[in-house]
């Protein structure tokens, strides 16, 4: 399996461009998957800087609906003639609150409600499990199960003026089916890394897990939160460990500390041969 970041918040290559969002080429079994599209055109600079051509993609996978993984879509060069999977809720109206309700953000897909960019997109719109390949599988619908993970967060839908709690529904995950084990890639994880891991060890009981990659929106959260979370990706038993993008500076060098070479560092550019 090659897996090769195009866009993430670092960067540590002359040349090269970072941007808060997050893009990933994954190739295994002769399938070529986008996983997200960053915020803007960074993935598409970064892939030609690499010498890496985005043509004869057979997926592009958005992980959710928030404009730092979608939001690079439009930019991509010429017509995207592979399908485009989403889940069938990413397209709401997302925002983020601030304390003071001042500062709120709408932070949902930019393009969402453009008719032109919609009608050109091949669009597939998932749910709770699709198939995409054989062996290559999308999970969604994904309940917040661990108790550490739960608790209030920000995210919100704004319908009819008001603005309701948004339980991340949209958030789906890319799992691929190697000769080592199952190799998982998660945009942010909005209801908790542990219990995505629950997720896919529900759905495939007793196949062993050999790689995670994913943001797992840890930035700013407690200490304890963030052993709790490194014990239990410990015990679910990982070879490979990749965190990135919103698990936050701190959080990924504890994880490194944590598990030496088996936690693999991921700026943009970087190149994995797992």
């Amino acid at each position: 399996m090659e897996i090769t970041v195009l866009t993430e918040n670092t960067v540590s290559r002359r040349g090269l461009l970072a941007e808060h969002g997050l893009s990933v080429l994954v190739e295994e079994g002769g399938k070529r998957i986008l996983f997200d599209t960053g915020q803007s055109g960074v993935y598409i600079h970064n892939a030609e800087q690499l010498g890496i051509s985005l043509e004869g993609l057979d997926a592009i996978v958005l992980s959710h609906g928030h404009y730092d993984h979608t939001g690079g879509l439009p930019e991509f060069p010429g017509e995207v003639s592979c399908p485009v999977y989403l889940s069938g809720k990413a397209l709401e109206d997302k925002w983020c609150l601030a304390g003071d309700g001042k500062g709120n953000r709408c932070i949902g897909v930019p393009w969402r409600e453009d008719a032109r960019e919609l009608e050109r997109l091949p669009l597939i719109f998932t749910w709770e499990q699709e198939e995409i390949f054989p062996g290559i599988y999308l999970l969604g619908q994904i309940s917040t199960t661990v108790p550490s993970e739960m608790g209030e967060k920000p995210f919100r839908i704004l319908q009819n003026g008001r603005y309701l709690p948004d339980t991340m529904e949209d958030e789906q995950l890319l799992v691929i089916r190697t000769p080592q084990g199952l190799a998982v890639f998660a945009g942010c994880a909005h209801p908790g890394i542990l219990s995505c891991v629950e997720k896919v060890k529900k759905t495939f009981p007793g196949e062993k897990l050999y790689s995670l990659l994913a943001g797992m929106h840890l930035r700013g959260c407690p200490q304890e939160r963030v052993e709790e979370t490194i014990t239990g990706l410990k015990e679910a038993g990982f070879t490979y460990l990749i965190p990135l993008h919103c698990t936050g500076t701190l959080a990924i060098a504890r994880m490194k500390m944590a598990f030496g070479k088996s936690c693999l560092m991921a700026e943009a550019g970087k190149h994995f041969s797992l």
